[in-house]
């Protein structure tokens, strides 16, 4: 009797376990990281200027090596004390970035990686000293930031230092991560990326993918991050170790998100601004908010480049990512793999079944069907209904969208436009053809298969 209900037990939590990890994405979202950039140039306080219940992992930067092997001392070693302090204190583990673009002087810093990865001394003393640096403030890591090595003996020499810096931090229990390029699709890279050999790939505990500074209007639109979560996917790279990066200021001149949205609030929901006469590019909440979906979806975290750029208030991009990633982890998989995402003039406009006001769809056409009242009411449309004709009518801007209930047409200022699908009632609900009606009133439709996601703007 007792051997089976030992049994019994140990089934049903079979079941409960199965049921649970099939139904729930991240049931408890410790695994999906939020990777805060955290650099030695700005002057705010780490203890105040950083949302700690919001991130996961924060990586200090920057630690600079020599020509000999050596380090540059860093300029605010108090300020890295309280931060790891701060970070321990929060369950966030606090990892320094070795490298970057170039030195304090604005010396690029390839040549010396160069030099010092083709010896083996100058390799081992490096290493000796990153691990004694990370021993003395009690970090969690490291990320290699070496921009770029080059195909050939670079690439081999890239390798060397990565596996014997793996191999030390891992006696440790230590991360090695690597900040990698993006890609513009899913076998097109840059000549870097492909310089990145299989064993380091598999070293890494994980990748932060640099999906930025493109060039100015495209400096890190959505698509990018896609392809590039894409082509590290394609180069063998699982999920789990993919993070991709998010810029928190614009082209062309790295101007800062908090000093964007300072300008006008406004600018947080679009991703460009004009500021005094120049067009800045950047992501807003929206776009923050639609790559933390995909993140979900097809990688393991993100990566935020520089998190001094943001805000501390509700148009914060950290309390965005925390609000999309907390929406998320209370939905089933099936839910949100099927959710559409609206984005009516710069506003997302969300649907919730509690409201009782329908949930969108996509019909057999692949054509997403909207309940109708919520979304022409965002634009301003006046909607009604002629229940002897069993039509609907929207109007706005002088023009009158007339959209019959089970026919495969509309009549748009009484000039009849053919469907591939058709408006109807479903629950007490009139479901319309999204594009057909909006496009009716002059509006650009843009949607994003990856994440769902349609954007709406005139």
């Amino acid at each position: 009797m007792i051997k089976l209900r030992k049994i019994f037990s140990l089934l049903l939590a079979f079941i409960f376990i199965f049921s649970f990890n099939n139904n729930y994405i991240f049931a408890n979202n410790k695994d999906f990281k939020v990777v805060a950039y955290c650099s030695d140039i700005f002057k705010d306080s780490v203890e105040t200027n950083i949302q700690y219940d919001k991130v996961t992992h924060i990586i200090y930067a920057f630690l600079i090596p020599t020509e000999d092997g050596s380090l540059v001392p860093i300029k605010k070693a108090d300020e890295l004390e309280k931060l790891v302090k701060k970070g321990h204190e929060n369950n966030v583990k606090v990892l320094i970035a070795v490298g970057g673009w170039f030195d304090e002087n604005y010396v690029p810093l390839d040549a010396r990686f160069e030099k010092i990865a083709a010896s083996d001394e100058l390799r081992k003393k490096l290493v000796n000293n990153i691990m004694k640096f990370v021993n003395d403030y009690n970090l969690d890591g490291i990320e290699i930031d070496w921009e770029y090595p080059n195909p050939g003996d670079s690439s081999q020499n890239y390798e060397k230092l990565v596996l014997e810096l793996g191999s030390k931090l891992k006696e440790k229990g230590k991360y090695l991560t690597a900040a990698l390029n993006g890609a513009w699709s899913k076998i097109g890279a840059p000549e870097a990326s492909r310089a990145v050999t299989e064993n380091c790939l598999k070293e890494f505990d994980w990748i932060n993918v640099m999906s930025y500074d493109i060039n100015n209007e495209q400096h890190s639109p959505f698509w990018h991050a896609n392809t590039s979560i894409d082509y590290w996917l394609n180069r063998g790279v699982p999920k789990e170790k993919i993070v991709i990066g998010i810029p928190f200021y614009a082209h062309p001149d790295f101007k800062q998100y908090r000093n964007i949205v300072a300008q006008n609030k406004e600018n947080a929901y679009t991703d460009m601004a004009i500021i005094d006469s120049i067009n800045y590019y950047y992501n807003g909440i929206n776009t923050i908010k639609e790559k933390t979906r995909l993140a979900l979806k097809k990688a393991s975290g993100v990566m935020l480049f520089d998190v001094n750029e943001d805000t501390l208030d509700d148009l914060s991009l950290v309390k965005a990512i925390n609000d999309t990633i907390n929406e998320v982890s209370s939905m089933s998989k099936e839910k949100f793999n099927n959710k559409i995402y609206f984005i009516i003039n710069n506003r997302e406009l969300t649907f919730n079944e509690d409201e009782n006001m329908g949930i969108p769809f996509i019909d057999e056409n692949n054509r997403t069907l909207i309940p109708i009242r919520k979304p022409l009411e965002a634009i301003g449309a006046k909607v009604s209904f002629d229940e002897k004709n069993y039509i609907v009518i929207a109007k706005k801007d002088n023009i009158t969208i007339e959209i019959p209930i089970n026919k495969d047409y509309i009549y748009i200022d009484n000039q009849k436009l053919k469907m591939d699908t058709k408006a109807f009632i479903k629950g007490e609900r009139t479901y319309i053809p999204l594009r057909y009606v909006f496009e009716g009133f002059g509006y650009n439709i843009d949607w994003h298969e990856e994440s769902k996601t349609i954007i709406i703007n005139k």
